[in-house]
């Protein structure tokens, strides 16, 4: 059985293919991130930074590209598939 593994965009690494889960914030912080075409359900690959390391994360979300602060992708719940 193949278990699915839940992390914030900061510690993805890149070509990480994942699911949005959770946006832990208040409500401004999550119209933030909804106006910017994220929500829960939507799937997303990491293109560059994350790993742990501070910078934006950049992310594609279907034909968008996101650049997403690092305070901000840590925030953000995904859930990885497993290869």
């Amino acid at each position: 059985m193949h278990e699915w593994q839940t992390l914030p965009l900061s510690d993805m690494r890149p070509g990480c293919k994942a699911t949005v889960v959770a946006l832990v914030g208040g409500l401004g912080f999550q119209r933030r991130i909804a106006s910017m075409g994220l929500k829960i359900g939507r799937e997303i690959e990491v293109i560059r930074g994350g790993s742990g390391r501070a910078g934006p994360v950049l992310v594609a979300a279907g034909q968008t590209r996101l650049a997403i602060g690092y305070g901000m992708a840590r925030r953000i719940l995904a859930q990885i598939q497993p290869r």
